[in-house]
């Protein structure tokens, strides 16, 4: 049986019962709940002791990086864990916009960090670019409407766009005219969003020592980008700076990008790499 992390998490009791009654467990566990913070004390001794109660009795935890396998190891000690990582499914090649298009693509929360990426960009209004945020607000509404407020009061309105969620055409859509991605999160397990930017040879900027760097290390030795501190506004301004203000860099980083889109894991091979780790 494979489970979620979060179900397995909410049931540690159960999880234990199946395995006393032979059934192999195998957890796929992506990022402790603890990760997202702002959890009052009581909660998180709540939600710490049923991932760890889960994660004890499976037969597996499966994750989907080395940094998300490094993490919950961290947190509760030697596990039998396993690394699948996410496949990528392939996609055309973005045509970018002029100004650059910088694109950040994920859920309005703290751990995503989009508010100190905006303050940083506050520093180069003085440059040609714009940017959308893509992604839904209902996870952390304060925190997504602060976001929202910073943009409106500290941008025009057709520099920064906070749209919502989008799927379909039209982030297809927004995926084309798209430059450069921004992830510079707190935490990643690994960043889907960053091979999903490589499939249509965009690069990233990502936050260092987060799974997002580990995805973006799949291109190979020419990085497709760069790993910032992701509480280091200043130093995210100087590499964006860099960016915007040096053609070759540019290229380099497309380049890189391009390139790697033929270095990414596909689905069929993720699939039969989790079917192995199932075959009893």
């Amino acid at each position: 049986m494979v489970i979620d992390g979060l179900m397995a998490s909410a049931a540690p009791e159960e999880i234990r019962a199946a395995v006393a009654a032979g059934t192999r467990v195998h957890i796929l566990f992506h990022l402790s709940l603890l990760a997202e913070g702002g959890l009052a004390p009581a909660e998180a001794e709540r939600v710490r002791a049923g991932e760890h109660g889960a994660l004890r009795a499976a037969h597996t935890v499966i994750c989907t990086s080395n940094w998300a396998a490094d993490d919950v190891v961290d947190r509760y000690g030697p596990l039998p864990t396993v690394v699948v990582l996410p496949g990528t499914t392939p996609a055309p090649l973005a045509g970018g916009s002029s100004p650059p298009h910088l694109l950040m693509l994920a859920s309005l929360t703290p751990r995503k960090n989009q508010l100190a990426v905006l303050r940083a960009l506050a520093s180069l209004t003085d440059l040609p670019w714009r940017t959308r945020l893509v992604g839904p607000d209902t996870m952390a509404p304060d925190y997504a409407r602060r976001v929202r407020d910073f943009a409106a009061t500290t941008f025009a309105p057709e520099r920064v766009q906070v749209t919502g969620a989008l799927t379909g055409s039209e982030l297809e859509e927004i995926w084309a005219g798209t430059d450069l991605l921004l992830l510079v999160s707190r935490a990643e397990t690994f960043g889907m969003v960053v091979t999903e930017a490589l499939a249509h040879g965009i690069p990233a900027v990502v936050g260092a020592g987060t799974g997002a760097e580990e995805a973006l290390a799949l291109a190979g030795a020419a990085l497709p980008g760069a790993a910032v501190e992701p509480d280091d506004p200043v130093a995210l301004e100087a590499v964006l700076r860099h960016w915007l203000t040096t053609a070759s860099r540019r290229a380099s980083w497309q380049h890189a990008a391009v390139n790697a889109r033929d270095r990414l894991p596909t689905w069929n091979q993720s699939a039969n790499h989790m079917l192995r780790i199932l075959a009893p």
